[in-house]
């Protein structure tokens, strides 16, 4: 029983969390007349909580498995996970590192340190992590495909192709791996490629959100706004029944009605976007960007902090705020500002998410 309960937890912390429609799944209770909650107990809750796409009340109840057995292999890889999918980077490498001295001679704890260096930004030690997996005999396409991404951020482009081609020679249906290959075609502004290789993605997986979005930039790109609005809606649509924590569709598409003039449907989809991911600085900059066209409403300033203290080195965010501080007379604010926007675009900062800022 309490192998199957981790199984299923397992897999669902790999992927997406949805319930099917019209259905309302239940947590399992915890404690019964004032007893701790069994190992089970908590390993079914958790599970529950994800249906539901509760991380926290997930996190919380591996936190409980923990407590009881801290050498629960399972319920710590199933943390880790938690962890990552709700952004706590420092709190995930953490865990993965006691993983890792709790079972020295396996790698997955190696290969989730070198997820969270790759989402963190700091490639070289993704790249570190992963090389270390392969030379312990670990060749699984996951340890292929974020070798190659820390490669490409090291700007290793030869490497990187060796290695994402290798796993697509091995399966070439792997829709994450054609994914990849797609997102490096697009950064590397080789957009008709990309477009045919999203394309292709879909054709293997069609609700693969992050190729629609992506595809839908590459349409706007090509001022082809309808299809790129029709392919941010198709990615927000699978979100929404996945319940994804996902904001990026929303805020181009919200780029886009602003830019058209459709402030006010501009304003809800990225009232939309903060609502899904209160994390992503994008969701706060695009907020405000629309919100300016208004005037330098007060919010403005809220939302361009909140934007730079998630990312302190996103720099059209800076450049917005001195603007804003200059319309509203604040000439000393929006000096030193300027002045730290200047000095980001001499020496730019890494993302601390590990994406291009777009």
């Amino acid at each position: 029983m309490r192998r199957t309960t981790t199984i299923r937890l397992l897999i669902l912390l790999t992927g997406p969390v949805c319930t099917e429609a019209g259905t309302e799944l239940l947590p399992v209770p915890v404690q019964a007349l004032g007893r701790e909650p069994s190992v089970v107990q908590l390993m079914a809750s958790a599970q529950a909580a994800l249906e539901q796409g509760d991380l926290e009340s997930a996190r919380a109840s591996l936190e409980r498995v923990l407590f009881q057995e801290a050498a629960n292999k399972q319920a710590r890889l199933a943390l880790v996970n938690v962890l990552i999918r709700m952004a706590r980077w420092a709190d995930a490498e953490s865990q993965a590192r006691i993983l890792s001295n709790q079972f020295p001679v396996e790698t997955e704890p190696i290969y989730l340190l070198a997820q969270v260096a790759l989402r963190r930004g700091d490639p070289t030690a993704a790249n570190e992590f992963a090389s270390r997996c392969i030379e312990r005999g670990d060749n699984r396409p996951e340890i292929y495909k974020v070798l190659a991404l820390a490669e490409y951020l090291l700007q290793r482009t030869e490497q990187f192709e060796g290695h994402i081609r290798a796993v697509l020679e091995r399966n070439p249906r792997d829709a994450e791996a054609q994914y990849i290959l797609a997102r490096y075609l697009y950064e590397t502004k080789q957009y008709q490629q990309s477009l045919s290789a999203f394309q292709e993605v879909l054709e293997i997986q069609p609700d693969y959100y992050k190729a629609h979005y992506y595809a839908g930039l590459v349409y706007q790109m090509t001022n082809d706004t309808g299809r790129a609005q029709a392919e941010f809606l198709a990615a927000i649509r699978i979100i929404n029944s996945k319940q994804i924590r996902y904001a990026w569709p929303f805020a181009d598409l919200g780029r886009q009605l602003a830019d058209a003039g459709e402030l006010d449907a501009a304003i809800d989809w990225l009232s939309q976007a903060i609502h899904n991911d209160p994390t992503c600085p994008k969701a706060y900059y695009e907020y405000a960007r629309a919100l300016f066209h208004k005037g330098p409403l007060p919010e403005v300033e809220k939302m361009l902090i909140e934007a730079v203290r998630l990312d302190p080195g996103y720099t059209d965010a800076y450049y917005l705020l001195a603007r804003y501080y200059r319309k509203s007379d604040k000439n000393l604010a929006a000096e030193q500002v300027l002045a730290r926007f200047k000095d980001l675009k001499a020496h730019p900062v890494p993302s601390p998410y590990g994406l291009p800022r777009q």
